[in-house]
């Protein structure tokens, strides 16, 4: 082996070390930190598959719904679930292990991000496209969280990688590997299917118009795109267990509007992902000078994120997570950017002072995007946790929980309990009762909670929270 070879190995096993150790940040955390919701849901079918019915293709929610009784959770393939609650059943429900498989990918993407960089760029640029990729502090946070998005991401990456070196050796063998890597990853997110953008981009560059008599590129299409499509026909035919999703498109018809930039580019890359820094070096990257070998790759790469933010204009606006898509390619236009700054200045004191400006740009992006991110991994409402284990301990296993928490099912989660993330009127909780409700848990002591709490017997009250019991309630008394 090459003395190059081992430090390149030595580099790999180093980057992978520290995005690992950095995304082992709160590992503790419980389902209560930034997007809870989100992290609630994704853990709760875990959980499931681990203690009820492990069928892949039926997973469950922890939410009663009537017009859902067998409480399906069907949206995307669940695989990261099922990875998680393969752990899960060897080792115990522990939030820490779903969070260790996110960071475990997270930084195995940062390996292959690199593996990808260098197949079109130097070195150096690969080596800073994985480095910013590791440190970068949206990434850290995003790079631990119970969600199926790192997942997406890495497969996507993966994908990428395989697929360059397919066009590369022209093997059957890795359009077949590749095709698989891609249905994983339009299995795990279908927004992966924008990835069609590049990979169409290196096709045709490899072969043009020959590239339709070209066995391996129907082979490739086909493996990736028919898992998804099975996977969508299956969930059609329980739409009781799909939710509305048709909003994250364009509600409120804000697509290409002002505010539909400012959030994105201002707020988004500008502020929380980029911080800044980054966002210079990523604009001085976008409009640099490209190499014959790199040609229109990341700009086709980058081209597929715009339309995926686009389309999905409102869900993008909405929550900052589904810009996660845009990071590696990013990630590599800040690492043209920062070499661009570094390499081209022609006397000693250009020099100087491009790499000043350069260094600085890095640091203001860890210290900015740090700041925008470390509320994320904050719980503010503790009261939560503790109101969760009092009834998962207090309460029997069958027992159906109703913790209104803003339709948040985070603080149901904590219960270790089915039920309702929300209870609005007398009608609803005469109608939750019927479906078998015993315990109405609050960390609230607002009008409801009071009238309940006259109403009917308390279990348990402290000064943070309450358990109500539903089962000795005089419902004159609720109004």
């Amino acid at each position: 082996m090459k003395k190059s070879e081992i430090k390149e190995i030595i580099f790999l096993i180093s980057i992978f070390i520290t995005a690992f150790f950095l995304r082992t940040y709160k590992i503790d955390n419980p389902v209560a930190d930034w997007h809870s919701w989100r992290q609630a849901d994704t853990a709760a079918v875990a959980r499931n598959f681990a203690t009820e019915d492990f069928n892949i293709f039926y997973p469950r929610s922890q939410i009663e719904d009537l017009d859902n009784p067998n409480r399906y959770f069907l949206n995307e393939f669940p695989l990261y679930n099922a990875v998680v609650a393969l752990f899960y059943q060897s080792f115990g429900v522990q939030e820490k292990l779903a969070r260790l498989v996110s960071v475990f990918v997270s930084s195995l993407t940062v390996v292959f991000l690199y593996l990808l960089a260098k197949q079109y760029s130097s070195k150096l640029i690969a080596f800073l496209s994985a480095l910013f990729y590791a440190v970068l502090p949206y990434n850290i946070y995003y790079g631990r969280v119970i969600m199926p998005d790192p997942t997406f991401i890495f497969f996507s990456v993966l994908s990428l990688y395989l697929i360059t070196l397919w066009l590369n050796k022209e093997k059957r063998s890795l359009a077949l590997v590749s095709g698989f890597s891609l249905a994983l990853a339009m299995l795990t997110k279908p927004y992966a299917i924008f990835l069609g953008i590049p990979i169409a981009y290196l096709v045709f560059k490899k072969w043009g118009i020959k590239s339709f008599k070209k066995l391996d590129v129907y082979l490739l299409a086909l493996i990736g795109l028919i898992p998804l499509g099975l996977w969508r026909y299956h969930i059609n035919l329980h739409p009781e267990g799909m939710f509305g999703s048709k909003w994250l498109i364009n509600s409120t018809n804000i697509r290409f509007k002002g505010a539909f930039f400012r959030w994105i580019i201002f707020d988004r890359l500008n502020r929380l992902i980029l911080a800044t820094g980054g966002f210079v070096l990523f604009f001085q990257g976008l409009v640099s000078k490209r190499d014959n070998k790199e040609g229109l790759f990341y700009l086709t790469w980058l081209l597929s994120a715009a339309a995926y933010i686009s389309y999905f204009a409102m869900g993008n606006v909405t929550h900052d997570y589904y810009q996660m898509p845009i990071v590696p390619v990013a990630c590599i236009f800040m690492a043209k950017g920062f070499d661009v700054l570094w390499q081209k200045a022609k006397d000693g004191f250009s020099t100087l002072f491009n790499r000043g400006i350069a260094i600085s740009l890095v640091l203001i992006m860890l210290a900015f995007g740090w700041y925008e991110v470390r509320g994320f991994f904050n719980i503010n409402r503790w009261e939560i946790v503790e109101a969760g284990q009092a009834v998962d301990q207090l309460t029997p296993q069958e027992s159906k929980i109703i913790a209104p928490y803003d339709w948040d099912p985070a603080f149901l989660y904590q219960t270790n309990r089915n039920g309702w993330p929300v209870l609005r009127n007398k009608d609803e909780l005469q109608e939750y009762i019927l479906r078998g409700a015993t315990y109405y848990v609050s960390v609230d002591f607002n009008d409801q909670t009071n009238t309940l709490k006259n109403a009917c017997s308390v279990l348990k009250e402290t000064e943070k929270f309450i358990i109500i019991d539903l089962q000795e309630c005089d419902f004159a008394k609720i109004k």
